[in-house]
């Protein structure tokens, strides 16, 4: 993998990834049969800012991605608030644009920017979750149907994250090491499944809805122990840049929306099917064996509790471990926790 300076560094600002751009904006204006389903949850209608202020909240998505709440957060905005939504392609993207202003809220977990915090310009905070779970361990079929089956082989490496530490810790499980047992090719998300079936590589560590592709296409098979390292099943968290942190009132507000958005696509920690169907598949386009297969591996959510908190911690042991970081991170640094309870 490219070294995490050049990543930072090298990497373009926000992409203009069509699909996603387009999904959001059909969802920001969805009304119909996501309108209809009945809801677990009862989610009142938002107050407006204080003194009828109005406001424009940067965020974004991965393109057809499971975390992709932010995509229904101008359903729940304030009256005044208006929401656009890029898309980005890394962690390292994200962090750089809420860093220089050019978002507000991000989708990342907290590997980028645990290591880029000892060379300062980390001034972002968590505020709350975006998603569970979401990411797989993938081999092809026939080839790879076991961790160890791995050795002489490539895997697919996402973009830096946290599923770059869990493939580490669940290869050194069975004895492997990446770089030396086996070869790992840096790869966005969006290309791991065409990869996997060409035969580039024999597997891949990836985000959903393309591991569940993989399988329902019959090309690639779930490897076990992702969510037995001590991240468990931590995908993506909520961050905001230090100049919205200083607007309590709008930041507040944001929270909320992301609050309504996940409890509306996963009420009470449930799916509602209907809406994930709108997404999945009227929206991104995904088979219905693929909306069906990856309703049990995907969830939105909102609470950043004190299981994410030890899930964090995860995060950075497993830095120090692996000789990424000499220390561990400074946790509160990264905590906004006063817009944990809203």
């Amino acid at each position: 993998m490219e070294p995490l300076d050049e990543v930072i560094l090298s990497r373009r600002g926000l992409l203009g990834l069509a699909a996603a751009a387009a999904a959001g904006a059909a969802l920001a204006a969805c009304g119909s049969d996501s309108e209809k389903t009945t809801r677990g949850t009862s989610i009142p209608a938002a107050a407006g800012l204080a003194n009828g202020r109005t406001a424009t909240i940067k965020t974004c998505v991965y393109a057809k991605n499971h975390a992709s709440s932010m995509l229904y957060w101008q359903k729940f905005a304030p009256p005044g608030v208006t929401v656009t939504v890029s898309p980005v392609t890394s962690t390292a993207e994200i962090l750089q644009a809420l860093e220089s202003g050019t978002l507000d809220f991000g989708l990342m977990s907290p590997y980028v920017p645990m290591l880029t915090q000892p060379k300062g310009g980390v001034t972002c905070k968590t505020v709350a979750m975006v998603a569970r779970q979401g990411f797989g361990l993938i081999g092809k079929v026939g080839e790879v149907t076991k961790v160890e089956d791995l050795r002489g082989r490539k895997i697919a490496i996402p973009p830096p994250g946290s599923q770059v530490l869990v493939i580490r810790q669940v290869l050194a499980k069975a004895g492997l090491t990446l770089g030396k047992d086996l070869e790992g090719v840096p790869l966005g998300y969006a290309d791991h499944v065409a990869a996997l079936t060409r035969g580039d590589v024999q597997a891949f560590v990836g985000s959903e809805p393309p591991c569940t592709q993989a399988v329902v296409n019959g090309v690639g098979v779930r490897l076990p122990g992702v969510f037995d390292t001590p991240l468990g099943d931590l995908n993506t968290a909520l961050w905001a840049s230090s100049a919205v942190l200083k607007d309590e009132e709008l930041t507040r507000a944001t929270v909320k929306m992301q609050r309504d958005a996940a409890e509306y696509l996963t009420p009470n920690g449930i799916n509602d099917k209907a809406v994930w169907r709108d997404l999945l598949v009227n929206q991104f386009g995904f088979d219905e064996k693929v909306y069906t297969a990856v309703l049990d591996n995907v969830g939105a959510q909102w609470k950043f509790d004190k299981i994410r908190e030890d899930q964090y911690v995860g995060v950075g042991k497993a830095l120090v471990d692996s000789g990424d970081l000499t220390a561990e991170p400074d946790y509160e640094g990264l905590y906004a926790r006063q817009y944990w309870t809203i």
